[in-house]
């Protein structure tokens, strides 16, 4: 029964773990496509002006990450 335990654990932490390379990998190419277009979205203008530092600022002004 422990061994099924264990199956089952390392099963499910591997497809934990392919879901969240998924994730970041979809993330990544939506990333590439916001940080590629030279056209600002209107909604994402935020009200101090700053130059956006990099791919984190990025995604929190467009996704609120």
């Amino acid at each position: 029964m422990a061994q099924d335990l264990l199956r089952t654990i390392s099963a499910l932490q591997t497809t934990a773990i392919g879901n969240c390379r998924k994730r970041i990998a979809d993330a990544a190419l939506k990333a590439k496509g916001i940080l590629g277009s030279d056209d600002p979205d209107p909604e994402t203008v935020d009200s101090c002006h700053t130059p956006p530092c990099g791919v984190t600022s990025v995604l929190k002004r467009k996704h609120g990450l």
